[in-house]
């Protein structure tokens, strides 16, 4: 089961895998400059024609968790476009290929094995190193054995190219498999949200039901008695009556339909907010505690259900707590609730910035359950940035349509 928000806590997860990646930079920074001074001190030939493409790969290889298939083409255009710049000017090189790109390219095979599929992974990984050597044949090399010398063991090189495939591959393996434990885990997560709300709500939707229902039966007794000194009394009833029977009938449709959408579960459910007759009232308590302070607006023109009233107060306690929590920098929360046009629309929204420990905003399943909730009651969510802060959105009808 997937949902907008999950989407959006897994893009951010992936830029701020990237972001993590300093140690990978410091060290790319660090091999650039050993290259630099190698090439100085050895004074080679067109020396400076190969800095570009290793800068270029360092780039590539700081981009491959975020844009893998990307950065395997633009590493295997690089080299092809340097290793030709680099024959055209007979530039010589201490080796085949420098250290910052050995390093360069082991990073963004690790990205692509963790990122692309098996197939896809197999063709770019086979592309990069076939190009890698290739680049380190045709490049000419400042270094050259001397006469009568014996050259490396051919199985010394082969080592030392495995070591380059094998390492690369193993840790991208690794990677890929915890990330794929870490995706299950949050979509677990995000199924026992929605199935405690769902059972949260029914609870909620029984004890309505089981009140009107007993206002039913007192309504029918009092008829009983009236109607022996008062003969009409029961024909006035009667409306009263049929009236709490089909708000009673309605109300136990969406119990129904929220105990066929979810399982038994272990029947967990969050702390419920504390409920009184006055919305309003109740609004005012569970916003008003806590910082940023909350600047809230009630405007309730049409009376509102018990369930639905409750539903109003669960959004609105979950959004303000995610605002405080997750809103670095927030001065001021805004909440209005107000009945339009058939409906109850909620809107809480902050001032505030993502964490910069984690480099997104929202990472909870508390906007998951509220999500859940409104759209059992037949209403709209939405949550999102918006200019200047973190604005969510619900609307939750006072009435919902008989199906």
């Amino acid at each position: 089961m997937s949902s907008p928000l999950l989407g959006s806590v897994r893009r951010s997860a992936v830029l701020a895998s990237v972001l993590r990646q300093w140690p990978l930079a410091v060290l790319l920074v660090v091999l650039v400059l050993l290259d630099v001074q190698i090439t100085a001190e050895l004074d080679t030939a067109g020396r400076g024609w190969a800095a570009p493409g290793v800068l270029v790969l360092a780039a590539l290889a700081l981009l491959a968790q975020l844009r893998p298939v990307a950065s395997a083409l633009g590493a295997v255009a690089t080299l092809v476009v340097s290793t030709g710049l680099l024959r055209a000017v007979g530039a010589e090189m201490p080796a085949g290929l420098a250290v910052t790109e050995f390093a360069a390219l082991a990073a963004v095979i690790v990205g692509v094995v963790r990122r692309v599929r098996p197939v896809g992974a197999a063709g770019l990984v086979g592309s990069l190193l076939a190009t890698g050597a290739a680049a380190a044949q045709l490049r000419p090399e400042y270094w050259s054995l001397p006469a009568g010398s014996t050259p490396e063991p051919w199985w010394s090189v082969s080592l030392s190219g495995l070591a380059l495939v094998v390492l690369p591959v193993a840790y991208g393996s690794y990677l890929r498999a915890r990330d794929r434990e870490r995706a299950r885990a949050s979509r677990a997560a995000v199924v026992a949200a929605q199935q405690r709300e769902r059972l949260t709500l029914a609870r909620e939707l029984h004890d309505v039901v089981a009140h009107q229902v007993a206002a039913m039966r007192e309504q029918t007794r009092a008829a009983r008695v009236l109607s022996e000194t008062d003969p009409g009394a029961a024909a006035r009833v009667l409306p009263v009556i049929e009236r709490s029977g089909m708000e009673s009938l309605s109300t136990m449709r969406r119990l129904v339909a929220a105990l066929r959408e979810g399982d038994q579960g272990d029947g967990a459910s969050p702390a419920r907010p504390v409920r009184t007759a006055d919305l309003a009232a109740d609004l005012r308590a569970v916003t008003s505690v806590g910082s940023p302070p909350v600047r809230l607006t009630v405007e309730l023109a049409e009376p509102v259900a018990d369930e639905v009233a409750t539903s109003v107060l669960r959004v609105v306690q979950e959004s303000v707590t995610d605002a405080r929590r997750h809103a670095a920098g927030a001065r001021e929360i805004s909440a209005s609730v107000r009945t339009e046009q058939g409906k109850v629309r909620i809107e809480v929204h902050d001032d505030g910035r993502a964490r910069a420990a984690t480099g997104r905003r929202r990472g909870g399943v508390g906007l998951i359950g509220v999500r859940e909730r409104v759209r059992l009651l037949g209403g709209r969510f939405t949550a999102g940035r918006t200019t200047g802060g973190w604005r969510v959105t619900a609307d939750v009808p006072l009435r919902r349509a008989e199906r």
